[in-house]
Formats: C-alpha cells, structure tokens, sequence
C-alpha cells in the first residue's frame, strides 16, 4: 500500500494559524471575565446585606387532601 504525501508544511502553517486564533478567543474570554467580575464586585460593595434577603425562606409543606 502507498502512503499519501503529507504537506508538513501546510499543516505546521494550519495549526500555528489556528493557535492564533485560540489564543485570541482566550484573551477575549479572560478580558471579558475580569471586565465582569470587577462589576459584580461594585455591585457588591455599593449594596449593604439585605438581612431579610439573608435568611432562606420557608416553604410550606403540600396539602394532602
């Protein structure tokens, strides 16, 4: 059986490209996540604990009948 010819330099080419692009996606994903985090964290900080918001509220238990 023959082998086909494998283009190493195509593909050396094709995976520098897409690890490029994976790099891009991922700055973009930790920018966005860092951008998102500092606004909870202001959002937090501007508000005082609700105390009623603190405490799990009880639910009524479902009628047998």
């Amino acid at each position: 059986m023959v082998r086909a010819k494998v283009d190493t330099q195509r593909d050396e080419r094709a995976k520098r490209e897409s690890q490029i692009v994976i790099d891009a996606e991922r700055a973009a994903r930790e920018a966005k996540t860092a951008r998102l985090r500092e606004l909870r964290l202001a959002a937090q900080s501007s508000q005082e604990p609700n105390p009623a918001r603190l405490k799990p509220t009880r639910r009524r238990a479902p009628s047998k009948g």
